[in-house]
Parts: C-alpha cells; sequence; structure tokens
C-alpha cells in the first residue's frame, strides 16, 4: 500500500503524527476517566485488586492497540475494524460488525458523550439555571457545529483534536502533580491479603477497560494519515502510553489524597480529588477539564466513526450515499451528517443508555474478532506487506484475545443477552439488504 497523499476513495491524506496521536488520546480519553476511577475502587474493594485491575486493563489495551498496529498501516484504508474482519472472514462478518457498531454504539456514543458535556456546562454556569431542554440545545449545537467542522475537512477536525486534547492533558496533569504532593501514604495502607478479594481485580477491570477503549477509533481513518505504513503503529504507541500513564498517575494522586474509602463508589473522583488540592476551585477546574475533554472525545467521535459507514458504501455494503465524499473538502460528508442527525435525535429523546449497555458488551467481543482477523490474515495473506509486526506474535494476540473474552465474560448478564440479541439482529438484516440490492442490480438500477 502506498503512503502518498491521496488514497482511494476520494479521501486525502493531510494527518500527520501529532494529530493521529491526539485523535487516539482524544477519543480514548473523555468524559469516563472522570468518573471511573471511582467505580473500579468499587468493584475492586480495596487498593491492591484496584492497581491490579488497571494493569489488567491496561495490559489488554495495550496488546489490543498494537493489533491495531500491525493491522492499520498493512491496510490503510478508512474504516478500520470493519475492513480487517472483511479481509478475515467476508461480507457477512463484516456486515454484522458495521451493523452492531452502527445501532449499539457510534450516534449513542456520541449522543452520550454530548449530553454528558451539557451537564457538566450547566454545572459549570449554575447562573443560567439551564434545564432539560437547555442542556439538549447545548448538546445539538456541540454535535452540529462538530459536525459542520469535520464536514469541512479533515485537517479542520484535527486542529480542534490537536487543541482539545493538548487542554485536556494539560488539565488532568495539573490534578496529578497537585495530587502527588497531597499524597498521605496511611491512604495506601488498604492492600488486601484476601484471595477473594484479589479476584475482584477481574471485576473492576472490566470499567477499567472502557477507560481505555477509543483507540481503535484512528484506524478508521486510515485513509487520511500520511505515511501511515509509520504513522499508524507509531501514533498508537506513543497514544497509548500517554494514556495509561494518566490513568494510573491519576488513580494514585486520588487514593493519596482523598483516601481509598473516599473513593470507592464515588461520581465525581477526580472532582473530590481536586477540592481536596486546591480547594473550592478545584470543582470548577475539574469541570471545565471534563468539558474539554468530552468536547474533544465528540469530535475525535465525528472524525472516525463515520468512516465506517463510508468504508462499507465503498465495499457495497452499506447505501451508496454514505460513500459520497465532499468534491472540494474531500470527507465523507453524508455519513458525518446522518451520525449527527441520528446523535441529535438521541440527545432530545434521552433513548441512548439501552444501546449503550448493549455495545458495552458487543464492541469487546468484536475486539476479540479482531485480535483473531490478525491471526487468519497472518495465514490468508502471507505476503501482504506489514511495516509494523506486533511484537512477540502469537503469544501476544493469543493474550489480546483471551484477556479481553476473560473480561468480556464479567459483563453484566443482561448486558450479554441484550448485546447478544442486537448482533443477531444483523443476520436477517443482512440477507434483507444483499435481496435489495440483489434487485436493483437486476433491473438496472444504480
Amino acid at each position: 500500500m502506498s503512503g502518498n497523499n491521496n488514497s482511494s476513495g476520494g479521501l486525502k491524506r493531510e494527518m500527520g503524527l501529532f494529530s493521529a496521536v491526539s485523535v487516539l488520546v482524544g477519543c480514548v480519553i473523555g468524559s469516563g476517566i472522570f468518573t471511573t476511577p471511582g467505580k473500579i475502587a468499587a468493584a475492586a474493594g480495596s487498593f491492591g485488586p484496584n492497581m491490579i485491575a488497571w494493569i489488567l486493563a491496561g495490559a489488554c489495551g495495550i496488546l489490543c492497540a498494537l493489533v491495531y498496529a500491525e493491522l492499520a498501516p498493512a491496510m490503510p484504508k478508512a474504516g478500520g475494524s470493519y475492513v480487517y474482519i472483511d479481509e478475515a472472514f467476508g461480507h457477512a462478518p463484516s456486515f454484522m460488525y458495521g451493523w452492531s457498531m452502527f445501532f449499539g454504539n457510534f450516534p449513542a456514543t456520541i449522543a452520550m458523550m454530548a449530553t454528558a458535556f451539557a451537564s457538566n456546562f450547566g454545572v459549570l454556569f449554575p447562573g443560567l439555571n439551564l434545564g432539560v431542554t437547555e442542556q439538549r440545545i447545548v448538546g445539538t449545537v456541540v454535535v452540529v457545529l462538530l459536525a459542520g467542522i469535520n464536514v469541512f475537512g479533515v485537517k479542520s477536525g484535527s486542529a480542534v483534536q490537536n487543541i482539545f486534547a493538548v487542554a485536556k492533558i494539560g488539565v488532568l496533569c495539573i490534578v496529578i502533580i497537585g495530587g502527588l504532593f497531597m499524597i498521605r501514604p496511611e491512604n495506601f495502607t488498604t492492600m488486601t491479603t484476601s484471595s477473594v478479594e484479589w479476584g475482584n481485580s477481574f471485576t473492576a477491570a472490566v470499567p477499567a477497560l472502557t477507560a481505555f477503549g477509543g483507540y481503535y477509533t484512528l484506524s478508521y481513518m486510515s485513509g487520511e494519515i500520511k505515511n501511515p505504513q509509520k504513522t499508524l503503529p507509531l501514533a498508537t504507541i506513543i497514544g497509548m502510553s500517554i494514556v495509561i500513564v494518566i490513568n494510573m498517575l491519576l488513580t494514585i494522586a486520588c487514593v493519596g489524597s482523598v483516601g481509598f474509602a473516599d473513593l470507592a463508589g464515588s461520581d465525581t473522583p477526580v472532582s473530590a480529588a481536586a477540592q481536596v488540592i486546591f480547594g473550592n476551585v478545584g470543582a470548577s477546574l475539574v469541570t471545565a477539564g471534563a468539558m474539554i475533554s468530552i468536547f474533544g472525545a465528540v469530535n475525535g467521535a465525528l472524525l472516525g466513526m463515520p468512516r465506517v459507514a463510508y468504508s462499507m458504501a465503498e465495499n457495497k455494503m452499506m447505501f451508496g450515499f454514505f460513500g459520497k465524499t465532499h468534491s472540494k473538502y474531500h470527507t465523507p460528508y453524508v455519513a458525518i451528517i446522518i451520525y449527527a442527525v441520528i446523535a441529535v435525535i438521541f440527545v432530545w429523546t434521552g433513548n441512548f443508555m439501552t444501546l449503550l449497555m448493549m455495545g458495552t458488551f458487543v464492541s469487546r467481543v468484536w475486539e476479540v474478532i479482531i485480535c483473531i482477523s490478525l491471526m487468519v490474515l497472518r495465514k490468508k495473506q502471507p505476503n501482504l506487506e506489514r511495516p509494523f509486526k506486533m511484537w512477540g506474535y502469537p503469544v501476544t494476540t493469543i493474550l489480546a484475545a483471551v484477556i479481553t473474552f476473560i473480561l468480556v465474560c464479567n459483563v453484566d448478564p443482561q448486558q450479554i443477552i441484550n448485546g447478544l440479541i442486537l448482533m443477531l439482529t444483523s443476520i436477517p438484516a443482512y440477507f434483507i439488504y444483499r435481496a435489495v440490492t440483489g434487485r436493483r442490480k437486476e433491473s438496472g438500477e444504480s
């Protein structure tokens, strides 16, 4: 695959290393980092299992990211995960992936983050007295604004991502540095000796794993990255390293400043730590940081997620209008607009949490399949140019699939059932789509 400035399908390669790292960091570090440390601590029960949970999730995140680091530059096409599954297993499984993520994850995730931004906006500016309607208006403005920016070119979208990635890391580093100076050793004395509590590490690793999700979004943009063979693996490794260091240090800062007991179960653990470190100004600082973080995550989602539908349309596995690119800006503008419209509908109806709960299981299952796809493609396409090969293959690839599968099994049973139902709906949808498009071809329609 060539690394020139023009990718196939009308997209332009305009994103460099810094922008690629910013997209990955911006998508992984969203609103979750401000809430998950409390949930993980509550599930772990004590500091020892809590840190083991972070290590397990971090290891899983790194291993899965390295899978993408091999696959993405080898097949630098828009769509990422969809492309790898299609090459490894064929059209039906790749359609299942696209269907499951479109209806159970992508637009719902954008809506959730836009709603979270609006909620934090109301907290930061209490004098505005924002009600539900006003918050929905704020969420809508965020989605429409960022969709417009991303329609006007990948350069403008990545520029926004760069600014907000740096800003959010800056806010988090302020809390981390302040927290490290406020550490009290007695807050770390809750190391457990119970084998039962050590077993909580796997349960706690499930919410911890969500804090490392989103690294795959960069692969969706493979068709717009300069010199993808070199840039993609490097951006993946650098970006994931930044994310893991920030999450680990932030957890230590939170525990060290407020204590494990107060951290466990807290809905606003980072805010609580900032309150101890900086006083009343701390809460405002963290709220502003959350808004910056969420804004960047929404932008990253609108940068990457529509490329899956675009790639499916390019592969004749989605309605053709999803594959249209703007004649001037070379962006998949129709896919971006459709994603934005659906997300806005979710913002106003609030009917996205059920889909997201289903998507938690679904997205993890597909990560297992993508790990397996790497092994299949090593056999199926041995001569494929692979600028980066996964370190420690096949052991590391098998570990990525096994650890992810174990963590998937710790998801709430109801989410598993709902997720399986969602995935199964893709089977009749696939045959209906094939039948409809088949009839169109026979009648001579485009």
